[in-house]
C-alpha cells in the first residue's frame, strides 16, 4: 500500500535586509580593490627584480608606485571599518528602536485591558453576578488587538471596538495613551522657571545721586 508523502512545509525565507545586502557589497568589492593592489605591487616588484638581475634601467619609478600602492590599500582598510563600524551602528540602533517599539505595545496592551475592564465594569447593570464578568475577561487576549491599532488607533476607539465584539457598550472611555498624555505634559511644562530680571538702577544724573536725592556739595574753604 502506497502512503502519500507528507506535506513538507517550506521553510521561511528571512526578510531581506537592504542595509545588509549593501555593506556585504561594500566590503566585497573593497576586498576585490585589495587584492588587485596586492597583484599590482607583486608584479611591480617583480619586474623591478628582473630589471636590476639584467642592469637595465626601471621603466618605472618603483619606490613611488610602491608607496602610491601601499597609501591605496591603507585607505581601503580604513574605508572597510568605518563601513563595518557604521553598519554596526546603524543594527544596534534599530534593536534599540525596535525594542522600545515592542515594549510600547506590551505597555499599550495593558492599558488596554486595564480600560476595557474598566468600561465594562462602568457600563454593565448593577446585578450582573462575577459569572458575568468572566466571559468578557477570557475574551481579552493579546490577539484581539493588532500591533497596526496600537501604532495607529486612539485607545478610546480600540476600547470602544472590543466592548462592542463581546456584545457590551462602554460605560466609561480612556482619555488617551499614558505614554502619548506623558509626553504631551512634559512638553508643556518648561524646564527651567521664567523670571522677570531684577529692575535696573537708575543712572546717577547731574547733582544727584544713585537714589535719585540731590548731592550736598563740599564747603568752599577759600
Amino acid at each position: 500500500m502506497n502512503e502519500a508523502p507528507p506535506d513538507i512545509a517550506p521553510a521561511e525565507t528571512p526578510p531581506v535586509d537592504p542595509d545588509r545586502e549593501w555593506t556585504v557589497w561594500a566590503l566585497g568589492t573593497l576586498r576585490e580593490l585589495v587584492d588587485i593592489d596586492m597583484r599590482t605591487a607583486r608584479r611591480l616588484e617583480g619586474q623591478h627584480i628582473v630589471a636590476g638581475n639584467r642592469f637595465e634601467p626601471p621603466v618605472i619609478d618603483f619606490a613611488l608606485s610602491q608607496a602610491r600602492i601601499a597609501r591605496a590599500v591603507r585607505l581601503t582598510i580604513a574605508m572597510t571599518e568605518r563601513i563595518r563600524e557604521a553598519y554596526r551602528t546603524r543594527k544596534d540602533a534599530a534593536e534599540k528602536a525596535a525594542a522600545e517599539v515592542q515594549e510600547r505595545r506590551q505597555r499599550r496592551r495593558a492599558q488596554v485591558a486595564r480600560a476595557v475592564a474598566e468600561a465594562l465594569q462602568a457600563g454593565k447593570p448593577a446585578r450582573a453576578g462575577a459569572k458575568a464578568d468572566a466571559a468578557p475577561r477570557e475574551s481579552l487576549t493579546e490577539t484581539e488587538v493588532p500591533d497596526v491599532e496600537l501604532d495607529t488607533l486612539p485607545i478610546d476607539e480600540i476600547v470602544r471596538r472590543i466592548c462592542r465584539r463581546l456584545g457590551r457598550e462602554p460605560g466609561r472611555l480612556p482619555q488617551g495613551w499614558d505614554d502619548v498624555i506623558a509626553e504631551d505634559e512634559a512638553a508643556e511644562s518648561p524646564d527651567d522657571a521664567l523670571t522677570d530680571p531684577p529692575p535696573e538702577a537708575p543712572e546717577p544724573s547731574a547733582g544727584r545721586d544713585g537714589t535719585g536725592r540731590p548731592t550736598r556739595k563740599p564747603p568752599d574753604s577759600s
